[in-house]
């Protein structure tokens, strides 16, 4: 018990969502970078889009941001940065629970691919339930949602070596 207490403590140590004010602002990500920096992502800033897609069956809509752009909003280098050992790059993307995915660079950059991986804040016009948010990534081409990380709380960027 004592054990799963320290654990909850420390998820919620790590969170680094930080959700909008009830004026609507939209909420925002830490990333940590390849030098361990850590940059503050205001989503407000960035491009807006909406995905349709299938969840376990149904038909639904999800809004939010590209991944790709929360990363450059951050400084990560892609495009024709991505070239050589910079390929060997994953995106770490993790919950407050301990719940951690790996994504490679390339499956982010535009130059790679036509595939968007998107933060979501909304789901159906709706925002996300407590449970799924504030931010939930979302990637529409995988067959299985098993890469959807549900109160996604940090992302960082790690070389591969």
């Amino acid at each position: 018990m004592v054990r799963n207490l320290v654990n909850v403590a420390a998820a919620a140590l790590l969170c680094t969502v930080f959700v909008g004010s009830a004026n609507g602002a939209q909420p925002g990500i830490e990333v940590v970078g390849l030098d361990g920096a850590t940059v503050r992502v205001d989503l407000g800033g960035l491009a807006r889009m909406s995905i349709v897609t299938s969840d376990r069956g149904l038909r639904t809509t999800f809004e939010g941001v590209a991944l790709r752009d929360v990363l450059a909003k951050a400084g990560v280098p892609l495009g024709d940065a991505l070239k050589g050992r910079a390929l060997s790059r994953v995106i770490l993307a993790s919950a407050p629970d301990g719940y951690q995915v790996a994504y490679a660079i390339a499956e982010v950059d535009a130059a790679f691919t036509d595939q968007v991986i998107l933060l979501a804040d909304r789901r159906d016009g709706r925002p996300l339930l407590p449970d799924t948010g504030p931010l939930q990534l979302v990637a529409t081409r995988d067959k299985r949602p098993a890469r959807w990380v549900r109160q996604l709380s940090r992302l960082e960027v790690r070389d591969i070596k």
